[in-house]
């Protein structure tokens, strides 16, 4: 199968190697140096202490005619209403996967409206280590679920033990689940600079992981609250010696996705009249960080 990844970060590159293993990948990226890169050499992979490397087909986005049946929309929330802008490259295109973390890019998705559209979350540990390497720094799974339309060609992706590929039939429940992680590790491991790990080990910390959740869960339609923050431990268990995205971006001096993520929360509790002082207060203070506008 031909598939098309827009992105070359983090989630693109962990993405690409594994689906390029089995299907002809074509990665899209920002800068015209990175697809030389992946082009000339591959993506490599970095996993238990061995590499592994996929060859992939890479260009620049900008300008580019994307010719895949299928294409996986890897870039962040905030880089997306400039992919939505290139409809014309779009033109071929009959199935689109979008993953990005949080849910206010869903109303922009209606640009897509003729197309089969497919969510999803990416439950990895991925850290981007230079133009063309990823380490593989968690085992997780790809959750899909289709928005509108049909799986169609998505549908017919196989994963395998060290990339599994899981369907669900309620989109709205799989990008929320994943959202209320987000909302709590995301922002505190960011906030206090530690790593996944230190938000069960120091008991302060535990502490506000439960105060921040408390009031996240009050404005989200969760399924089952235990069940929620049982899986907020879980994975923060699991990725215990992980550095979560937004605290990389942070480090990095990069823009976070705190918009996408404490963001929508804070709109939702706008919309439903409910107060979240602290979902406030964190967001402000990632805002801060990042030199950026705290009006939420």
């Amino acid at each position: 199968m031909n598939i098309g990844i827009i992105g070359g970060g983090a989630v693109g590159l962990l993405l690409a190697a594994y689906l390029g293993q089995r299907h002809e990948v074509t990665v899209y990226t920002r800068r015209l140096s990175q697809a030389e890169q992946l082009a000339r050499h591959g993506v490599a992979l970095k996993k238990d202490g061995k590499t592994a490397v996929a060859a992939v087909r890479a260009r620049p986005f900008a300008g580019a005619e994307l010719v895949e049946p299928l294409v996986f929309v890897t870039v962040k929330q905030y880089d997306l209403a400039a992919v939505c802008a290139q409809l014309d490259s779009f033109c071929r295109i009959r199935t689109l996967v979008f993953l990005q973390n949080g849910m206010g890019h869903l109303e922009t998705l209606s640009a897509f409206a003729d197309k089969n559209i497919v969510v999803g979350v990416v439950e990895h540990g991925a850290l981007k280590l230079d133009d063309r390497t990823v380490a593989h720094t968690g085992a997780g799974k790809l959750t899909l679920a289709p928005l509108y339309g049909s799986p169609a060609m998505a549908a017919e992706l196989a994963g395998d033990d060290d990339f599994p590929i899981e369907w669900a039939d309620d989109w709205e429940r799989v990008l929320v689940d994943k959202l209320v992680v987000n909302a709590v590790i995301n922002p505190l491991t960011a906030l206090l600079q530690v790593k996944n790990g230190a938000l069960l080990e120091v008991a302060p910390y535990r502490d506000m992981m439960a105060q921040l959740f408390d009031e996240v869960r009050q404005v989200l339609p969760l399924h089952s609250a235990e069940q929620a923050w049982q899986r907020i431990v879980h994975i923060c268990r699991n990725t215990a010696d992980n550095y979560s995205s937004m605290y990389m971006d942070v480090a990095n001096g990069r823009r976070t996705e705190i918009d996408a993520i404490l963001g929508y929360v804070l709109k939702q509790g706008e919309a439903r009249g409910v107060a979240l002082p602290l979902v406030r207060f964190v967001f402000c203070a990632l805002k801060g960080k990042e030199g950026g506008d705290a009006d939420g």
